[in-house]
């Protein structure tokens, strides 16, 4: 199975191999410090490529998705996400998965602080040659009213959703993950 590393850990690991971790955005290369990775896991995909690690780092205004693969012939990056998901304190720190399946998820949450409480789940998958956002999970509830809490889930490759057990139909398609911005989320989830 996948499991990700975080924390000490992670920044041990990642200390020692490289003492920095080293990244391309654009024509620049970038340089994350052990202490901003918020996650990293490594998963298999089937099709052109045959693994992928994906790193998630703490940024000024939230979180930073960074997605290399591996055909055979070493670590290429394929993806960089800029505050793909927000970031808080404690409580509202963002995180990465793998599913048995080689999907991603990318967490993000506050459980604390005030009382409108949330997390917001994307799954991330590979599907002819590109990572795509394909999936958008919302919770939320009231610390104080027990009866403001919902859930709006949809598949962005269907177009299908549901709020709170109403099904609708959304326009917004799966986007490639470099497209997606902390506030970027169908539309009909804001009907809450």
């Amino acid at each position: 199975m996948f499991k990700s590393v975080s924390g000490t850990v992670l920044s041990l690991i990642v200390a020692v191999s490289s003492l920095a971790f080293s990244t391309h955005v654009g024509a620049e290369t970038k340089t994350i410090a052990p202490s901003a990775v918020s996650g990293m896991v490594t998963a298999p995909v089937d099709g052109d490529i045959y693994r992928y690690k994906a790193v998630l780092a703490d940024s000024e205004e939230g979180a930073d998705l960074y997605i290399f693969t591996d055909a055979g012939d070493g670590w290429t990056q394929n993806v960089y996400a800029k505050d793909i998901v927000w970031r808080g304190g404690i409580g509202q720190e963002p995180w990465i998965e793998a599913t048995e399946k080689g999907a991603l998820k990318v967490y993000s949450e506050n459980i604390s602080i005030g009382r409108n409480r949330w997390e917001q789940i994307l799954t991330i998958v590979y599907r002819k040659g590109r990572f795509l956002v394909a999936g958008y999970t919302y919770t939320y509830y009231d610390t104080l009213d027990p009866d403001s809490n919902g859930i709006c889930d949809v598949n962005l490759l269907t177009g299908k959703g549901e709020l709170n057990d109403k099904t609708f139909r959304t326009s917004l398609k799966a986007l490639p993950v470099g497209e997606w911005t902390m506030d970027t989320r169908p539309s009909e989830c804001d009907e809450n």
